[in-house]
């Protein structure tokens, strides 16, 4: 939470250093939730620091976490993403292909009746 609030507040450097702590925390203690959370909000602040292709590549890392852990809602939320960073690099066709799969899981999952905020945060209240 202090990354993202750092991130929120322009400091940038105090951002990405929470959000890498995090990150180690995470892996530390084996959780695969959090480091999910994690690395989602470490590539949304590496997008918004200039950064697109590392923030791929930590948006695509945690799409594989997800994806092994079975939950479709972030699952689709991380396609989402995926879709918004490929767009940012020019990158239509990928971007495309992961809205569309974004699209296809809420879909099939639907919507939960009463979404709350969480602190791995795939989405800004």
């Amino acid at each position: 939470m202090l990354g993202i609030l750092a991130g929120k507040s322009g400091d940038q450097e105090a951002a990405l250093r929470h959000l890498g702590e995090s990150l180690d925390l995470a892996e530390a203690l084996g959780d695969s939730d959090a480091r999910v959370a994690a690395l989602n909000n470490l590539a949304l602040a590496r997008e918004s620091g200039g950064e697109p292709v590392e923030a791929l590549k930590l948006a695509e890392s945690a799409l594989r976490l997800c994806v092994a852990s079975g939950d479709r809602h972030r699952e689709a939320a991380l396609h989402n993403n995926l879709a918004d960073l490929f767009h940012a690099t020019g990158n239509e066709q990928e971007s495309m292909e992961h809205l569309k799969r974004a699209v296809e899981i809420f879909a099939e999952i639907g919507e939960r009746d009463e979404l709350q905020p969480e602190v791995w945060k795939l989405v800004e209240w």
